[in-house]
């Protein structure tokens, strides 16, 4: 039945709740995804905030906007008890904003990579699944980065000049050395212009090393759940399948690793404290 459900059942859904006594109370924070849901309902926790999914995933209303960026727009005309948080993706690589008030963005490119750039986390996770190299986990944590950086580049350029490159089903694993980590570029490259029948123009590997050399950021160059499945593919071949885990068990794990307290280290917990200061609002 859910995959009927599109941002103005949430919006409808709203509207009948503020109209309710109980409903004037409370506030509404909007995410994008089911994971977004879990992550932020465990950070965010006032007596009267609704962390909730919007649906509609990521397809384009008709209007332009994507599902939460059109429900909140479209909720802020009404209310000012709703917000919204969005990944970034390459707004912060492409130095641009949010246009939509009110919708903040994650720090980096998305909450997994936010939650995977903490040190915190990110060390408790390895020490669970992978304790040889509980020690050296940022150097584990760049070389899985350096892995999977010349997609990200390809995203970044499908995003920029829009391509038309399809990424649908695109399993990053399958072009990463589970043991070294070392990237098949050529072949990954290749698969994708196999399934990108449209495309502008091809890629060329030059390019995409030129642009790797450019960039300094890597944390807003990635897709997180690409980091989680290499991660996931990388502990499972090292431990011989003892602790063979898949990128939803890395992922559950780094969301239970990632403290209030690390969350209150953010840009988005100093923007959404602002909001409470500027409303009189209690989020938390």
């Amino acid at each position: 039945m859910r995959q009927y459900l599109d941002e103005n059942d949430k919006i409808t859904e709203i509207r009948l709740e503020l109209r309710h006594p109980a409903g004037k109370k409370y506030l509404w924070v909007l995410v994008e995804g089911e994971t977004d849901q879990k992550l932020y309902a465990k950070l965010i926790v006032g007596s009267n905030t609704r962390v909730e999914k919007v649906y509609g995933g990521n397809c384009d209303n008709g209007g332009g906007l994507l599902p939460l960026r059109y429900a909140v727009s479209t909720l802020r005309l009404e209310t000012n008890r709703v917000i919204g948080i969005r990944d970034a993706d390459f707004l912060h690589l492409d130095q641009q904003q949010e246009t939509i008030d009110f919708l903040f963005l994650t720090d980096v490119h998305d909450a997994e990579m936010m939650i995977l750039s903490c040190d915190a986390a990110f060390q408790s996770v390895v020490a669970e699944y992978l304790v040889s190299r509980r020690t050296d986990f940022d150097v584990l944590r760049q070389e899985i980065l350096n892995s999977i950086a010349f997609l990200g580049v390809i995203r970044w350029l499908n995003n920029l000049e829009s391509l038309e490159l399809n990424f649908k089903g695109l399993s990053v694993t399958a072009f990463i050395d589970p043991i070294t980590l070392i990237p098949d570029k050529q072949g990954c490259i290749q698969e994708i212009e196999n399934r990108s029948p449209i495309k502008k123009r091809a890629v060329q590997l030059q390019e995409i090393d030129a642009k790797l050399v450019e960039i300094l950021d890597y944390y807003n160059l990635y897709n997180g759940h690409d980091v989680e499945k290499v991660l996931a593919l990388h502990i499972t071949k090292k431990t011989l399948g003892e602790k063979g885990i898949n990128d939803g068990d890395i992922g559950k794990s780094l969301r239970i690793a990632f403290r209030k307290q690390d969350f209150e280290a953010t840009k988005l917990y100093t923007s959404l404290k602002q909001w409470e200061r500027q409303t009189g609002y209690s989020l938390f």
